[in-house]
């Protein structure tokens, strides 16, 4: 017969942190009962405890509460004298992080304020598409147009994808990670036990070689420590960065931006912009000056036929023409009282442009390899009227079309001149590029890696009888 319990309830107890039934009479829980209670209790600790990790820890969480992670005791920051940046650091570590937000803070988004100084007439590509749209059409593939962008999901070239997403450094206590949550991507920081993370917001350079980034905070604009280089498909640390350093206090002058964008206002040094009023890429208007009044004309006047208020580089002289393309392509320059956008076609360089000292103007530089400096000592350049357009139209993306520049170098050369005619006869057409104006590293463009430092090749634009080049073709066209 089943013997009846009567079980009659009178409080509670704690028990190792878990609240529990205490019984009177009858048979209370048995011991492997309060074994499975505890063990219920440990779990929901641990659960307790983990959340509260997260919450401290997790930079997404803490994103959406508007805050970052905390530093933690060991790790030391101080502010620089300027308070500009603040450094992060381990004392017994060379490693060191630059930010210019406080350790434990976020960028601050994009600056909503209104512009300082007035456009002086920049519009943008698009606004050429109506009127334009053959040449819009080709022209927005083309680098001019590419070399700044809104860093969407879409557009940067890296991979976010698990095990294709980091960047590690020679330091394993740094590295760095590329998120993505929804549209936003993000640069994660790993400085020992502590980290943060940086929104991409533009894409800076077109991808040929590679691609760097940069983010806004407030009003300021910087660059992000990793950038991704298109031979390898990989994450290398941007040029000029120290392998094992995280790196996001570096300001994007005014003199970066007059080679990146069509225009922005400048508010104050050394990156002080106003957000809103920046127009990506560089845009029909670089080379044929502001539209606003062109466009403003030709709508009141729809059947005038002869272009108003814009300039036709190839009706200018061949050092006119030199200089709408000098105002990016050739060093040794910086804008006059860091006042960019000032240059307009028909201008001379020297009007809006100092020299910087200390670098000879036919040397490479980190970004340009100086195609104007290098294409000046060329016979080519000096024995005739030729500019960059008679190889380059600035309107259309022929980016390694080797034959297709070959068959410009024809029009003024004769195939049956070439030294090489006899070893590779026809073949000659397709490729005069390789052997007279190589791809060469350039000592004045080094990556650090954590295995070690890069030299990325960058196109040589002095023509010239290169006899290392030609051995170097000769020797692939063998194969």
């Amino acid at each position: 017969m089943r013997r009846n319990l009567t079980i009659a309830f009178v409080g509670l107890v704690v028990v190792m942190g878990g609240w529990y039934l205490l019984f009177s009479a009858g048979e209370g829980p048995d011991q492997a009962e309060m074994a499975k209670l505890r063990q219920r209790d440990a779990k929901r600790r641990a659960a307790v405890q983990e959340a509260e990790r997260r919450s401290k820890t997790d930079l997404a969480l803490l994103s959406e509460q508007g805050r970052g992670q905390e530093l933690p005791e060991y790790l030391v920051s101080e502010i620089d004298r300027e308070g500009n940046f603040w450094f992060v650091g381990k004392p017994d570590s060379v490693a060191g992080v630059q930010i210019p937000f406080a350790p434990g803070r976020l960028p601050l988004p994009p600056a909503d304020t209104e512009p300082l100084n007035p456009n002086p007439g920049f519009l943008g590509a698009e606004a050429c598409r109506d009127c334009h749209k053959d040449k819009y059409d080709s022209f927005i593939d083309t680098a001019h147009h590419r070399t700044t962008r809104l860093a969407l999901p879409d557009e940067v070239a890296g991979s976010f994808e698990e095990g294709s997403n980091r960047m590690n450094t020679g330091d394993p206590n740094v590295f760095f990670t590329m998120k993505q949550r929804g549209e936003d991507l993000y640069q994660s920081v790993q400085f020992f036990d502590w980290g943060f993370e940086v929104p991409f917001d533009i894409i800076i350079g077109s991808s040929k070689m590679a691609e760097s980034y940069l983010y806004w905070h407030g009003d300021q604009l910087f660059q992000m420590n990793c950038t991704h280089l298109t031979e390898g498909d990989e994450w290398i640390n941007s040029p000029g960065f120290i392998d094992g350093d995280a790196i996001y206090a570096r300001p994007i002058r005014s003199g970066c931006l007059d080679c990146h964008v069509t225009y922005v206002d400048y508010r104050k040094s050394a990156n002080h912009y106003t957000p809103k009023s920046m127009i990506l890429g560089i845009s029909c208007e670089r080379c044929h000056g502001p539209g606003k009044q062109h466009v403003d004309y030709h709508i009141a006047h729809p059947e005038a036929k002869q272009s108003q208020h814009m300039k036709v580089p190839s009706k200018l002289s061949r050092q006119a023409q030199m200089d709408v393309c000098g105002q990016c392509h050739t060093t040794k320059k910086a804008p006059i009282d860091e006042q960019a956008f000032q240059f307009r076609p028909g201008d001379q360089l020297s009007d809006h442009y100092e020299p910087i000292e200390g670098k000879d103007e036919s040397l490479n530089s980190v970004h340009t390899s100086n195609q104007v400096g290098r294409l000046s000592l060329s016979q080519c350049f000096q024995n005739s009227e030729m500019g960059c357009v008679e190889c380059h139209d600035p309107h259309r993306n022929e980016r390694g079309n080797l034959e297709l520049f070959s068959q410009r170098c024809l029009e003024c050369h004769q195939q049956e001149h070439c030294g090489m005619q006899g070893q590779l006869g026809d073949r000659l057409a397709g490729n005069c590029i390789d052997c007279h104006m190589p791809v060469r590293a350039s000592k004045n463009l080094q990556v650090e890696t954590n295995q070690g430092n890069i030299f990325p090749p960058l196109r040589d634009h002095y023509i010239r009888v290169d006899q290392e080049a030609t051995d170097q073709f000769l020797k692939r066209d063998s194969k």
